[in-house]
C-alpha cells in the first residue's frame, strides 16, 4: 500500500508536535526520581534528535520554496513600479497640460489686452 505523501506544512507541524512529546518525556524523566540517569539522557538525545530533524527539514523547506517566492516578489515589485512609473507618468503628463493651458491663457489675454 503507498503511503501518502506529506505536505511540506503537515511534515514541520508533525516535526514540531515530535520535538514539544520529545521535551515533555524529557523532562518528565529529569524529574521523577524512578527514572534512571540513563532515562534522562535518552529523553535528552530523543529531543535533540527530533529538534535537529525540524531543524533540517525547515532549512530543506525553505530551500525548497525559495525560488518560488523569489519569482513572486519581483513579480510584485515588478507591478508595483510599473505602477508607480505610469502614475508618475499621469501626474506629469496632467502637469504639463495645466502648463500649457496657463500660457494659452496668458497669451490669449495678453493679445487682447494689447487689441484694446
Amino acid at each position: 500500500m503507498r503511503r501518502k505523501k506529506q505536505s511540506d506544512c503537515d511534515l514541520l507541524l508533525n516535526d514540531v508536535e515530535n520535538v514539544f512529546g520529545s521535551l515533555g518525556s524529557c523532562l518528565d524523566s529529569a524529574f521523577d526520581e524512578k527514572k534512571s540517569k540513563m532515562d534522562v539522557v535518552k529523553g535528552a538525545f530523543g529531543f535533540g534528535k527530533n529538534l535537529l530533524k525540524f531543524g533540517f527539514n525547515g532549512t530543506k523547506c525553505a530551500v525548497k520554496h525559495t525560488p518560488k517566492a523569489i519569482a513572486t516578489v519581483a513579480d510584485v515589485k515588478r507591478k508595483v513600479i510599473d505602477g508607480a512609473t505610469e502614475e508618475y507618468s499621469k501626474i506629469q503628463k496632467e502637469m504639463k497640460e495645466d502648463a500649457l493651458n496657463e500660457k494659452i491663457k496668458r497669451l490669449q489675454k495678453n493679445k487682447i489686452m494689447k487689441d484694446l
